[in-house]
């Protein structure tokens, strides 16, 4: 005769062991939301600041935009830090993809003091560059030009703005840091979180040029984007 304590038991326990391994991704996809809500705070905020006039000028040409809410640099003569982000296509109609998150991972060595934070927005204004981030771990001034922007008024403000780079990134910095370094900083996808985000295997290529798949947090962040 079987137990019905028995069975009660392995029930609660057979559920125990599926919320215990549901958790974790459900999860991720609330984080995952959370970045894309992240990234369109950081686009209102740079594409809002006066400061940040030839932003919304470059964007409007762009190929593709990669916003990183809270990049963090730190440390003392030996740099590093990083952060992560999503980012987005524009189509041959002129709208933007859905996100694809990526995560910049930086080096930098020199005379160097202090730390910062900075909300970053990467505008890839050629094939060639959205390519390379697209296609692999792309490294920055190595395999694809990058010049910066204007950085409000924290240390740096001076950098110009070259005609002739693959991206252009502007950075609205806090804290004290002596220059923000982007050449030598990696960026490579997130595959576990885009599986996650969309709930299926995915790839780059899929996401942000087929846009074979869709969720509805992409179209507050495209209205942000495709402001005149």
């Amino acid at each position: 005769m079987i137990d019905r304590r028995q069975v009660l038991a392995g029930a609660a326990a057979g559920f125990a062991l599926a919320l215990g391994t549901a958790m974790p991704a459900r999860a991720e996809v609330t984080e995952a939301q959370l970045m894309v809500e992240r990234a369109r705070l950081t686009a209102m905020t740079l594409l809002g600041d006066p400061q940040y006039a030839p932003l919304k000028s470059l964007l409007h040409r762009a190929k593709g935009v990669l916003i990183l809410p809270n990049v963090i640099q730190a440390g003392f003569f030996l740099g590093g830090g990083g952060g992560t982000g999503v980012l987005v296509a524009r189509g041959s109609d002129g709208s933007w993809s859905g996100p694809a998150f990526y995560t910049m991972a930086e080096a930098s060595f020199g005379l160097q003091f202090g730390g910062q934070q900075a909300q970053m927005m990467l505008v890839i204004m050629t094939d060639k560059g959205l390519n390379a981030v697209m296609d692999r771990s792309v490294k920055l001034g190595a395999d694809a030009k990058v010049a910066v922007g204007e950085l409000g008024t924290q240390v740096g403000a001076g950098y110009g703005v070259g005609m002739d780079a693959d991206m252009y990134v502007y950075a609205k910095t806090s804290g004290l840091f002596g220059g923000l370094a982007v050449d030598g900083s990696v960026i490579t996808p997130r595959k576990e979180w885009n599986d996650i985000f969309y709930g299926q295997q995915t790839t780059p290529e899929q996401i942000l040029l087929d846009r074979a798949f869709f969720r509805p947090e992409a179209q507050a962040l495209a209205a942000v984007l495709s402001q005149p």
